[in-house]
């Protein structure tokens, strides 16, 4: 979009550079003090011209940075914004991965439980025939 100002600006000051630099004129403009009829300021008509032009444009810059402050304002709001998600979201990130380790511990702690009681479970199996065969060599 600069870009694209830039190419309508830089057009606009060369042909009113050439229109200044063309312009005919005699002795100038005069401006009359008024309380003093005898007094009078002359300037070159080229003169005037280019401060009027340059006076435009800088009205124009300025008034273009005043319509875009609030623009500009929503902008740090925005980006102020923006940081502070991206903080919650890393520390959240981080929450997140230690409850991942967490889950995967605990599943490895339930397989060892699992396992352990199915050791349990098979001794308690082996103890129950050991004693059925004994009390059968008995009898």
């Amino acid at each position: 979009m600069k870009l694209l100002q830039y190419f309508l600006a830089i057009p606009l000051f060369v042909v009113a550079a050439w229109a200044i630099y063309g312009a005919e004129s005699a002795d100038g403009i005069s401006f009359l003090l008024w309380p003093q009829e005898k007094a009078t300021i002359s300037w070159n008509t080229k003169l005037v011209l280019f401060v009027f032009l340059l006076y435009g444009y800088i009205c124009g810059r300025i008034g273009a940075w005043f319509a875009y402050a609030p623009t500009r304002k929503a902008l740090r709001q925005q980006k102020k914004a923006n940081r502070a998600l991206e903080k919650e979201q890393s520390e959240l990130n981080k929450t997140v991965s230690g409850l991942k380790q967490n889950v995967s511990a605990l599943q490895e702690q339930a397989k060892a439980a699992e396992t352990a009681s199915d050791n349990t479970q098979n001794k308690g199996i082996l103890a129950r025939i050991k004693q059925k065969f004994a009390a059968s060599k008995k009898a």
